[in-house]
C-alpha cells in the first residue's frame, strides 16, 4: 500500500480528530511489520524522516512511547502492543477496501460451480446459461442438477439455487431470482370422470398424486386439516406432471413445469381462486466479504433473465370449471377414490 505524499501531510498537520490519523496508524503498523523506518518509508512511498515524525507525533498525542528504539534494534512497548493491535484492524480494512474496488472492477474469469433442482435447472436455467458464457468467454461453468440441499461450503459451491419461501440462514448470501407459485392441477379427462372438487375439502374424494411431497402440505396447511390419498408417489416432478397428464389425478407442482400444459389445455387448474401457494427462487452463496465477480456477473444474469416476473407465468392458465362425473360401471385407472 502507498500512501499518497499530499493526502499524508494534510492528515497529520495539527489535528487531534482520531477520524483523521488513519494514516498515521497505516505508518505505524508498516515500521512494526517491517521492523525497520527505511523499509516502512519504501513500502509506502515516503520519507525516512516523515515516517519518523509520524511515529513521534502519535506517541506525544497518545502520552506513551510505542517503540523501544535503539541504533540496532527495535521493540513494542506494552502500550504500543495494544496499540499496534488496533493499527492492524485499520491496515486490513483499508486493503480489504482496496481488493473490493479491484474485484468490482475485474473481468469475470475462472470456474464456478452451480447446484439447482433437476427440473428447473434443465427447463429455465440451462436455456439461459450460453449466453452468459459468450458474454463472459473467460468463465466456465459446472452445473450440477440435484433435488436435494447441497452443503455449499462442504461441497464447495460456488452458487445454488434454492426454492423457498423464506431463506434465514445468516451464513448465506441470497439474492431473490422470481416468485415460484405452486398450483394444483388435473387433466380435463380426469376432471371428467372424476368431476372438479367444488371445495379443498373434496379433495380427499381424488386420488391427489405425491401428496407426501412438501408442496401439497403447505398448499393445504391454513385450512382444516385433509387427508389426502393416492395411488402413486413419484419423486420428481416432471415424473408426476407426465403422469397427470394422462389423466391418472391430481397434482401440486410448480407452474415452471405445468405452466405449458395449461395453456395448451392439457391440464386445468383446479381451485385456482382457494388453492394457492407461492415460494421464491433464491441464488445462495456462502458468506463472504468480497464474492467473486464471476458468480456475481452469474447472478444478475439470472436475475435478468428469470424475473421479476418470470416468463413462465407471463400469460394466465385456464381454469378447470365445476363438473359433475360421469356414471361408469366401476373404478377405473385415476379414478376417485372411495372414502
Amino acid at each position: 500500500m502507498t500512501i499518497d505524499r499530499a493526502g499524508y501531510h494534510r492528515s497529520s498537520m495539527g489535528t487531534d480528530d482520531a477520524r483523521r490519523n488513519a494514516a498515521g496508524m497505516l505508518v505505524f503498523a508498516e515500521v512494526v511489520a517491517t521492523r525497520s523506518f527505511t523499509e516502512a518509508a519504501r513500502r509506502l512511498g515516503l520519507s525516512k524522516a516523515s515516517v519518523s515524525r509520524e511515529v513521534t507525533r502519535l506517541e506525544r498525542r497518545l502520552g506513551a512511547q510505542l517503540l523501544r528504539r535503539t541504533t540496532r534494534s527495535m521493540s513494542l512497548t506494552e502500550v504500543g502492543e495494544v496499540f499496534y493491535a488496533g493499527c492492524q484492524r485499520v491496515a486490513e480494512e483499508a486493503e480489504e477496501a482496496e481488493r473490493s474496488v479491484g474485484a468490482l472492477q475485474a473481468e469475470p474469469r475462472g470456474e464456478i460451480r452451480l447446484a439447482a433442482s433437476v427440473s428447473l435447472g434443465q427447463l429455465h436455467i440451462a436455456p439461459h446459461l450460453p449466453a452468459f458464457l459468450a458474454r463472459y468467454p473467460k468463465v466456465r461453468l459446472r452445473m450440477d442438477l440435484l433435488d436435494r440441499m447441497v452443503d455449499l461450503v462442504g461441497e464447495k459451491y460456488d452458487l445454488a439455487i434454492r426454492i423457498s419461501g423464506k431463506l434465514a440462514d445468516a451464513t448465506l448470501v441470497q439474492r431473490r431470482l422470481c416468485p415460484i407459485r405452486f398450483v394444483v392441477c388435473a387433466a380435463p379427462s380426469y376432471l371428467a370422470r372424476n368431476g372438479s372438487p367444488r371445495s379443498p375439502a373434496e379433495l380427499e374424494k381424488h386420488n391427489c398424486l405425491g401428496v407426501a411431497a412438501v408442496p401439497w402440505r403447505l398448499m393445504l396447511a391454513r385450512g382444516r386439516k385433509l387427508r389426502l390419498s393416492g395411488d402413486l408417489h413419484i419423486d420428481n416432478g416432471d415424473a408426476l406432471r407426465r403422469v397427470a397428464v394422462l389423466g391418472h389425478g391430481v397434482v401440486c407442482l410448480p407452474t415452471y413445469l405445468v405452466g405449458e400444459d395449461l395453456r395448451a389445455g392439457r391440464l386445468v387448474r383446479v381451485l385456482p381462486e382457494q388453492l394457492v401457494l407461492e415460494a421464491s427462487a433464491f441464488a445462495v452463496q456462502p458468506q463472504n466479504r468480497n464474492p467473486s465477480p464471476k458468480v456475481r456477473a452469474l447472478v444478475a444474469h439470472l436475475a435478468e433473465v428469470l424475473g421479476p416476473e418470470p416468463p413462465w407465468d407471463q400469460r394466465a392458465p385456464r381454469a378447470a370449471r365445476p363438473a359433475a362425473p360421469r356414471r361408469g360401471p366401476g373404478r377405473r385407472s385415476g379414478s376417485a377414490r372411495p372414502r
